[in-house]
């Protein structure tokens, strides 16, 4: 008997189920259920009928005007009453009431047909009211803010707002305001920043996006491009990775920007820069410098003073909205900034794990006390993976100092630690291209389910990687703190292994921004745990208990830029001169000390204002000195040739320094030494191994010695190594091949292909911005020699196939990366073999005078293996196709 109850219990719910819709589907239903629904916490009101309908009518937003004594009523009066009563004629709102009783979701008292029955709403009511509101959204649209949150909701398919989001989206009507918005990792802020975007994109404001992290720039235009572009706005992302045209930026609604790319364009004054009507900066907390003092070594590469400068520009012209997480004294910048600060207080923490050895073993102990084991590992990894327990199930982020230790910690979890995976999953991270030997060890960890994530990393690997760790596919990561920028994950836990290579984490800012990293989301929805692993004492963190102290304990510092460095300094004045006029020496100084007093550093530190007076005099001098700057009588003016290389985008240090060479250089110059003024350059001398050495008029101005003698015997070692990698790549050597041979004369300097791909991407843009300075000259053909010299760098190959668009080829559509691009081995096979041009592959063996297909023939003539050849005939008719839509529009 009791089996057959089941599903007769299933269809009387059913039909009971039924019932209600079809009560609530009856007109009127819903308003009159919101009517007698009573503010949360307030007591439940019996209305009478009265009551109701003057509820009704006050939903159609009309109001109940105030008594007239005179004879003729007022329009107002009018309206009201013709409403009434089309509401209360005809008996619908009565027989609507009537089934609502009947379905419980209101209770009635009195008689039936008296004026004084009273109705109250049910609990059964306010659940049925409250489910119906779930099913318009989280967001209300009674004001232009939910409205777009509804919209950003609905394309990100989310069901609900989080809590910092709905405070936001519930109180913040006024979106006009300068903003600093404070909120954990992982909270949010994002989609917040979207909201105000939108509303401005809507009023035809164009708005920017500042971004710290190409990986970032990449989350907002995956995750929001689309939705803009099919509401019709334009999206251009725009970096070192991915270039950008003027008009594209000109014509762009929407520019999703780096901060140094965006500060390159803001010193040439471009034109796109001029009417940006709201600029969202993402990470305000690199705002605060992390050096503590200047030196030789590090001048000039403090990202805060760059940062500094940028708002510092923008704030004049621009709505300012900033996204971080909490600092110290946020007034602060409020004030500087004109802002409003939003700081919902509601926040979510994980557990956090102290870890560290003792007499009686490792010892792993709550923040907060309330937790205390002692495990009889011997290793810190083991006794930490025992305390998380069922590590198959969660998902772990360790966190380490240096790319050797990422590595290392990861081929060791691989054995003692692995987990399952597919095939496919490792091949699709892997991608196509180039083998690659990073690449290749990392395809052995991961075949455990292990990976280790650095950036030495090929950039198209790693995207791919963290997607895969994103969706929850690879679930055991260790990195250093790179993948700990700007990005969350879901990850359970955090765990973070203090040894002598993790000296530069000491503010707690830091720890939280990695901590954060597990997000706020998935915290709510899951919990989470950080653990501090004490291995080893530093000069930072001689204890377990100083590293608990400066860490969980001290308050959060607040923002303090660093001071601006010469070469800022220099871009600074000659941007006030860039229009070329005339002008006099103490206007321009006016301007600079008034720029300077206008900064945050500027704003904090008197004394730091007090020394720009002199300062600028030293600058100044070295510009004339340098003929840089030309006096005459009425003033000063940029040098003709100066101008030309800055409006180019030449960085002015760097001519500067090399304005002779570039004055004098010759179209049948050696490509070899084009090489080497490419490496002269600052850019290409900051990245891995780095052999930058300031200028001595740069140490003269900041009163600093030249760097250490140990560096300096260094850096002659270190140019040589980046003219052979750039040698060998462009005489087509394998990527694996160039690695060994430099890494050999490297001598315990790490040199990975995400390296190679960081030092040939900046010089091919550094041989692109000398193209346009000799294009500006009229020098065509010097301009050709850089341009070709431009994909040469870019693509590793002759001048022959540079010329070709072969390595323009995508075998992944959408994917730029080199592990994704056309071999350049194949790409050389098809030129030799006359296949010159992507048009070539899919045309030269069309032949209606022969049977089959066009495709198989390539397949046949070109020489390759047959299912290569057809993926890539398949790539080239996405590429053509591509190319005539585009011209088409």
């Amino acid at each position: 008997m009791s089996k057959m109850s089941n599903p007769r219990q299933m269809e009387d719910s059913l039909s009971y189920l039924r019932d209600q819709l079809k009560a609530l589907s009856n007109r009127h239903a819903i308003e009159i259920l919101q009517v007698l629904n009573p503010q949360t916490g307030e007591i439940v009101p019996t209305l009478g009928w009265d009551a109701i309908v003057e509820g009704l009518v006050r939903l159609e937003g009309v109001s109940k005007p105030k008594s007239n004594r005179r004879e003729e009523r007022t329009q107002e009066e009018v309206k009201y009453e013709e409403l009434r009563q089309v509401l209360m004629s005809g008996g619908t709102i009565y027989e609507t009431m009537n089934k609502l009783v009947r379905a419980g979701f209101v209770i009635s008292s009195g008689e039936r047909g008296k004026k004084q029955r009273g109705f109250m709403i049910t609990h059964e009511g306010r659940l049925a009211l409250a489910s119906i509101g779930q099913l318009e959204g989280p967001a209300g649209v009674n004001t232009e803010v939910q409205l777009a949150a509804r919209t950003l909701l609905k394309h990100k398919n989310f069901v609900r707002l989080m809590s910092a989001q709905e405070k936001f989206v519930r109180e913040i009507e006024d979106i006009d305001s300068n903003f600093v918005i404070q909120m954990p990792p992982g909270s949010g802020k994002t989609f917040l920043a979207m909201i105000v975007i939108l509303l401005k994109l809507q009023q035809r404001i164009k708005c920017i996006y500042l971004s710290p992290y190409t990986s970032l720039s990449r989350q907002i235009v995956d995750e929001y491009g689309p939705l803009l572009e099919d509401m019709g706005y334009s999206v251009i992302r725009f970096d070192g990775l991915t270039p950008a045209t003027d008009s594209e930026l000109e014509s762009a609604d929407l520019v999703i920007v780096m901060y140094e790319t965006f500060a390159s364009e803001l010193l040439q004054k471009k034109k796109w820069t001029e009417n940006i009507g709201l600029s969202v900066i993402d990470e305000l907390t690199e705002l605060a410098s992390t050096q503590m003092y200047v030196e030789s070594l590090n001048l000039g590469t403090d990202r805060s003073v760059k940062l500094d400068f940028i708002i510092t520009l923008l704030k004049e012209k621009s709505q300012i909205l900033t996204l971080s997480s909490r600092f110290g004294e946020t007034e602060r910048v409020a004030e500087w900034l004109g802002a409003k600060i939003f700081r919902p207080d509601v926040r979510l923490t994980p557990d956090e794990f102290i870890v560290r050895k003792t007499d009686q073993g490792i010892e792993i102990k709550s923040s907060d006390g309330t937790q205390r084991g002692v495990s009889q590992q011997e290793d810190f990894l083991d006794a930490v993976m025992d305390h998380i327990a069922e590590y198959e199930k969660k998902s772990i982020l360790f966190v380490v100092g240096s790319r050797y230790r990422a590595q290392g910690i990861a081929r060791r979890l691989t054995n003692s630690h692995p987990r399952k995976i597919q095939n496919e999953v490792v091949e699709k991270i892997m991608g196509t291209g180039e083998s690659l030997p990073l690449s290749t060890r990392l395809s052995k960890s991961l075949s455990s389910g292990v990976t280790f994530h650095h950036s030495g990393l090929d950039a198209g690997v790693r995207q791919r990687l963290e997607e895969a760790i994103k969706d929850s596919i690879i679930r055991t990561v260790v990195s250093t703190t790179g993948i700990t920028s700007g990005m969350s994950f879901p990850f359970d836990a955090v765990v973070i292994l203090f040894d002598s290579n993790m000296y530069f984490l000491t503010a707690r800012s830091r720890y939280l921004q990695i901590a954060g990293r597990i997000g706020e989301y998935y915290l709510a929805q899951h919990g989470g745990r950080v653990y501090l692993v004490f291995e080893t004492e530093s000069q930072e963190m001689s204890s377990s208990d100083t590293m608990v102290e400066k860490l969980l304990h001290r308050p959060l510092e607040p923002l303090c830029p660093g001071p601006v460095y010469p070469s800022l300094a220099v871009s600074i004045v000659v941007r006030n001169m860039i229009s070329g006029k005339r002008i006099a020496q103490i206007d321009l100084k006016q301007r600079f000390l008034d720029f300077v007093k206008n900064t945050f550093k500027g704003r904090l530190d008197e004394e730091y204002i007090d020394k720009m007076d002199t300062y600028f005099d030293s600058i100044f001098s070295w510009l004339i000195r340098e003929k840089v700057v030309i006096p005459s009588e009425k003033g000063f003016k940029i040098g003709k040739d100066a101008r030309v290389a800055i409006l180019a985008g030449l960085d002015p240090i760097d001519y500067l320094q090399k304005k002779d060479i570039l004055l004098t250089l010759k179209d049948t110059v050696k490509e070899s030494e084009l090489v080497e003024l490419l490496l002269d350059f600052r850019l290409p001398q900051l990245i891995r191994p780095r052999t930058f050495v300031p200028s001595k008029d740069e140490l003269n101005i900041m009163e600093l010695s030249e760097p250490e003698e140990w560096y300096m015997r260094l850096v002659p070692e270190r140019v040589l190594i980046k003219r052979a990698v750039l040698e060998k790549w462009l005489d087509e050597k394998e990527v694996a091949s160039i690695i060994s041979e430099t890494r050999e004369m490297a001598r315990g300097i790490g040199l990975d292909e995400g390296d190679l791909d960081s030092l040939l991407g900046i010089c091919s843009s550094a041989a692109s911005t000398l193209r346009r300075y000799y294009e500006n000259k009229k020098m065509r053909r010097l301009a050709l020699r850089f341009q070709v010299l431009s994909r040469q760098l870019h693509y590793g190959v002759h001048s022959d196939l540079a010329n070709s668009d072969l390595l323009d080829l995508r075998l992944t559509e959408g994917d730029s990366s080199p592990s994704s691009r056309l071999s350049r081995t194949i790409a050389r096979h098809l030129y030799e073999n006359g296949y010159a041009s992507i048009s070539d592959i899919v045309r030269k063996d069309i032949d209606a005078s022969k049977k089959g297909l066009a495709r198989d023939r390539f397949a046949k003539n070109c020489g390759l293996e047959p299912e290569t050849a057809k993926e890539i005939y398949k790539a080239a008719m996405v590429h053509i196709r591509s190319s005539l839509i585009e011209e088409e529009e």
